[in-house]
């Protein structure tokens, strides 16, 4: 790793690994290739209602350094996959590991730099990755269940460029961006630990969104 390369490279550079396992990801893959349903696909929703709840909610009340600097109204994804979870017949309950990952995320409300780790993962990857789910999951489970992966962004790559630009830009400690990195593994372990409880466990009951 070159110490000259930026911050956002460093980052996609300590992560690559994780990035790279949560790409087997076993759930997920079901999803795309047919083996699981419809009642699956409103299992993840309802981990990504609890999810984007809790983390829109911590930048809310953090209206402030690097995490304020990244935000931009248009990412906000609650209101997109509380639509996605009415057209698949309402949400389920979460699991476990979900609520432990949207309690983390509540207990960063008062800390931009760490709360910046989960604002990159989730929304870069919904940016990126995301794009090509949501096109599979649009002509398997239909357009009006797919509201999640759209953004009213009119150039993604451009944004996703600026985004990285905006990380890099910004003036970190050297601890704090020791925490940046850090904390952004734990971001993958958290969603990675999310999708194998949708694995290992039963469906949650039904409960109102």
């Amino acid at each position: 790793m070159s110490p000259a390369s930026s911050l956002a490279a460093r980052l996609r550079e300590a992560t690559w690994a994780a990035h790279e396992q949560a790409a087997d990801d076993g759930f997920l893959a079901g999803l795309l290739r047919g083996t699981r349903d419809t009642r699956d696909y409103a299992r993840l929703a309802s981990q990504h209602l609890v999810a984007y709840r809790a983390l829109e909610a911590a930048i809310a009340s953090c209206d402030r350094g690097l995490v304020a600097a990244l935000h931009d109204p248009a990412l906000e994804r609650l209101a997109a996959v509380e639509t996605d979870l009415a057209a698949l017949g309402g949400a389920q309950a979460p699991t476990d590991a979900s609520l432990a990952y949207a309690e983390h995320l509540a207990s960063l409300a008062d800390d931009p730099v760490r709360l910046a780790a989960h604002h990159y993962t989730r929304y870069l990857g919904d940016l990126s990755g995301g794009q090509h789910i949501g096109r599979v999951l649009s002509r398997r489970f239909g357009a009006d269940t797919t509201a999640f992966y759209r953004f009213d962004i009119d150039d993604l790559d451009a944004f996703k460029d600026g985004y990285r630009a905006t990380i890099s830009g910004f003036e970190l400690e050297a601890a704090d961006e020791s925490a940046l990195l850090a904390e952004t593994a734990s971001a993958y372990a958290s969603a990675e630990a999310m999708h194998a409880s949708l694995v290992d466990g039963e469906p949650g009951s039904r409960v109102a969104a």
